[in-house]
């Protein structure tokens, strides 16, 4: 192999190693009862901060996280419900290929956090575009197919639902 990556690891919050023997072991299953759900917790995980270095555990994080989600499966469902026209938006395509530039650079640098970043990103410009009526855009579906295939390594659960939601078989 060309070189070695060894990722950090998550800490405890209080700064230390975790440990089975020493009590401060985070179980994610407390989360994902709690309503936030796998995909919440696995993008926070990401977002952290860079795989390589070490963070401290902190469920402070998984609201944005959840929120995030919640805007994605928002724009979805509301996408489903509109009609679009048959004209296309200039601003989509230039939205969406800056995200797929930047994050397709980010996952080969394994920079997650800066992925999930871009990512976060494209969806506050898609609300912005829906606010000035570029949700009923003939090219707003493709935009938001791109938006799941681009979420999908990191939310894998979520975007399949919407996925076929969207009327596409796996």
């Amino acid at each position: 192999f060309k070189s070695l990556k060894n990722q950090g690891m998550i800490l405890a919050p209080d700064g230390q190693k975790m440990s089975k023997s020493k009590g401060n072991v985070i179980a994610p299953e407390e989360l994902i009862e709690q309503g936030y759900g796998a995909d919440s917790i696995r993008i926070m995980e990401l977002f952290i901060g860079p795989w390589n270095q070490s963070a401290a555990w902190s469920v402070e994080g998984i609201g944005g996280t959840f929120r995030f989600l919640q805007r994605v499966w928002t724009l979805v469902q509301e996408s489903l419900e509109a009609k679009h026209g048959d004209k296309n938006s200039h601003a989509l395509p230039v939205a969406t290929h800056r995200s797929i530039k930047r994050v397709t650079e980010d996952f080969h640098d394994m920079g997650f956090n800066t992925a999930v970043a871009a990512l976060m990103e494209l969806t506050n410009e898609l609300y912005k575009l829906k606010a000035e009526d570029k949700y009923h855009a003939k090219n707003w579906p493709e935009t938001l197919e791109t938006l799941l295939q681009l979420l999908a390594p990191f939310a894998p659960h979520m975007t399949e639902e919407l996925w076929e939601q969207l009327g596409h078989s796996l």
